[in-house]
């Protein structure tokens, strides 16, 4: 085809070719995902139905525990309505799962996070009542891998639960952490366990730690705990991930066990890690957590508070601040004084 013959073919087929362009290029941008993660402001819902004990409470009020809403891999279209929307923030995907080996292994190591928030959640509500529970341990939870770490290339991945070794039953971070110190560097152990609701095998070198030398498979753990209760107790969380909704968790249990109404009539909001001794850990996201709270018109937000280290505490106060939220800002570091915070409040009186 000779350039005019060219030029008239083009001519003629002009708006049609315009149209197959931009069909392709709206098709490649909905299937093109992007490796970021997408943050906002996510939910505030009632604890009372996503915590059974079998002890029914009537609550003027309300619990309300507070999500991140997230969104892995997006879209153009997604980046840019985020990064068009001042409530909305965008990380690198590497960056918001912390470097695990892949979003499977994320996800997986959150789905365990929320278990072990609903297992400490019972350890400190009956502990704070002077009751006791059942307590077994299950095994043990890659938390993260070390850069030393070989076990990445060979099969091992965060959030898998290890409970055996070269086909020897395993269900404490002590007995794994004795029997690996008795090999050498260079050696190799085959692991086994569950990988979410799947199994897994997975043969990996032992590298030297240090400070002190161990021989080890160089990844950061912690013994899985079944706990137990007296009480049927039942949690609905499934359609979340984390640790972070442990405190809120258990206000609502020592309140349906004692039969106390702690919320006195009031809309309490809040988040943070809660520890089997009562502890209340730092978070993330509490900004977007509080935007939610503000949404469902809460009356107060419990915040974790540490003294070494304020950041959620001053994030909620600038959040509140320059966002002009109605919640009250209140500091919690343990549960005795979340609920020493909630009993000396005055009922809240009926509209």
């Amino acid at each position: 085809m000779d350039t005019y013959k060219r030029q008239s073919w083009i001519r003629k087929y002009r708006t049609a070719l315009i149209l197959l362009a931009v069909f392709f290029l709206v098709v490649f941008s909905y299937i093109k995902t992007w490796p970021y993660m997408l943050y906002g402001p996510g939910s505030a819902d009632p604890l009372q139905p996503r915590v059974d004990t079998g002890h029914k409470l009537e609550e003027k009020g309300a619990f309300l525990f507070t999500t991140v809403a997230t969104y892995s891999k997006p879209r153009i279209y997604d980046l840019i309505y985020a990064w068009l929307n001042p409530e909305m923030d965008i990380e690198k995907l590497e960056v918001a799962t912390g470097g695990a080996t892949n979003l499977t292994a994320y996800r997986n190591l959150m789905s365990y996070m929320r278990d072990s928030s609903e297992a400490n959640a019972l350890l400190a509500a009956y502990t704070a009542m002077d009751r006791e529970l059942d307590v077994k341990p299950q095994g043990v939870i890659v938390m993260s891998l070390l850069p030393q770490s070989e076990a990445r290339d060979n099969g091992l991945q965060e959030g898998d639960i290890i409970t055996q070794v070269d086909d020897k039953p395993i269900a404490t971070a002590k007995e794994l952490s004795e029997y690996l110190t008795a090999k050498k560097a260079g050696e190799k152990v085959k692991v086994g366990g569950s990988r979410g609701k799947d199994t897994f095998e997975a043969t990996v070198p032992l590298v030297s730690m240090s400070p002190d030398n161990r021989t080890g498979i160089g990844f950061v753990n912690e013994t899985v705990l079944k706990v137990t209760p007296p009480d049927q107790v039942q949690f609905d969380f499934a359609d979340t991930g984390g640790p972070s909704a442990g405190l809120m968790m258990t206000l609502e249990i020592v309140a349906q066990l004692t039969g106390e109404d702690l919320t006195r009539g009031y809309r309490i909001a809040g988040t943070g890690t809660i520890s089997a001794d009562g502890t209340v850990g730092l978070i993330g996201g509490i900004n977007y957590k509080l935007m939610a709270a503000n949404k469902e018109e809460a009356d107060y937000f419990l915040v974790p508070f540490n003294a070494k280290n304020d950041s959620n505490w001053t994030l909620a106060q600038k959040t509140v601040d320059k966002l002009k939220l109605k919640p009250k800002l209140v500091k919690i570091s343990t549960l005795q004084e979340a609920v020493d915070f909630l009993k000396k409040l005055e009922p809240k009186a009926d509209k």
